[in-house]
């Protein structure tokens, strides 16, 4: 009788246990994508993306960013996100050496980290999406000559406008423009950094320009200035208006504001950059990590660091594209 009773208990008990194990539900996976800002219009298309690859794939997203643009900010997010266990992590670094440890510690937790818009090219990310940001400032830096192939002004003075300093893609696209006008009578007579604030930028804009209404040119490695509309920026447009031919703009990025410039001829060329498929293609490959299957897209890029070496990076180019003054209304259109 009590080896009978024994043998009912552990029937029983294993049931039980079966049953428990079937009914036991497998954690939901969630792919985060972390801004440099939150709140910074820049990356709403990326957080559309996002939305786009989460819905059409099926898989849940988050959109998690620090309050200011701050690499340190950044590392609190990240290190929540790791302790919540989230399967995936794509990242704009507001700074690539300030940003490496963090993503390693994702990394070595098992959870796939990849970056977009801005790299930490020497850490263990899995890949970066996002624009050529040498290229990028090479093609503008080639949109300043053209547009002064013509002039017979001994010297252009160029006055730039970066984000946040140390940057990997802003530093890229420095290094690029000056490239591509290196050996030209176009030279870079001023730097100013507005850390990613529009309104830092329009200060550092308006503020140079009226001090100093004989630069030639302004060629902003973002554009932050133009999310604003023109008059917030009566300095700029007054300088612009005084000499269209002879004072030029280029700038990176074109937003939906950016038309009211180009309608006053405030814009001479800008290089747009597809942030809607950053979001979107990052969201699609970390999955394909996680279920094994290759990225798509996936080619090696020749950078260059600070130091001047040479690194192949792992990316998804998302490609730019040149809007001009003469071709904008085309643009918009679309």
């Amino acid at each position: 009788m009590k080896r009978l009773l024994l043998v009912t208990m552990l029937v029983v008990l294993v049931a039980g246990g079966l049953l428990f194990a079937g009914g036991a539900k497998e954690k939901e996976r969630e792919i985060a994508v972390v801004p440099q800002q939150l709140g910074n219009v820049v990356f709403l298309p990326a957080e559309e993306g996002m939305k786009a690859a989460g819905k059409d794939l099926g898989v849940k997203v988050l959109w998690e960013a620090p309050p200011k643009a701050e690499a340190q900010l950044q590392v609190e997010v990240m290190e929540g996100l790791i302790e919540r266990g989230v399967a995936g992590i794509a990242i704009s670094c507001n700074h690539p050496d300030a940003l490496q440890g963090v993503i390693n510690r994702a990394v070595a937790a098992g959870i796939v980290v990849t970056t977009f818009d801005a790299d930490s090219p020497l850490s263990d990310r899995a890949f970066f999406a996002g624009t050529n940001n040498y290229q990028a400032g090479y093609i503008s830096g080639q949109e300043m000559l053209r547009l002064y192939k013509d002039s017979n002004k001994a010297r252009i003075r160029v006055a730039l406008l970066e984000g946040i300093p140390g940057a990997f893609d802003i530093e890229s696209r420095k290094r690029g423009f000056k490239d591509a006008i290196a050996g030209s009578n176009i030279e870079v007579v001023y730097e100013g950094a507005c850390d990613d604030d529009v309104d830092k930028s329009v200060i550092i804009v308006e503020d140079y320009t009226r001090a100093n209404p004989n630069i030639d040119a302004w060629f902003m490695a973002g554009g932050w200035p133009y999310i604003v509309q023109p008059g917030a920026m009566p300095e700029y447009t007054k300088w612009k208006q005084a000499d269209p031919v002879n004072h030029k703009v280029v700038t990176l990025d074109v937003f939906p504001s950016s038309e009211a410039f180009f309608d006053l001829g405030l814009i001479d060329s800008a290089i747009d950059q597809d942030f809607y498929q950053m979001g979107y293609l990052s969201v699609k490959n970390i999955l394909n990590i996680l279920d094994g299957k290759p990225v798509e897209g996936l080619e090696d890029i020749e950078n260059e660091l600070d130091d001047g070496s040479i690194i192949m990076v792992p990316s998804i180019d998302t490609g730019t594209k040149i809007v001009l003054l003469e071709n904008y209304k085309d643009y918009f259109k679309d």
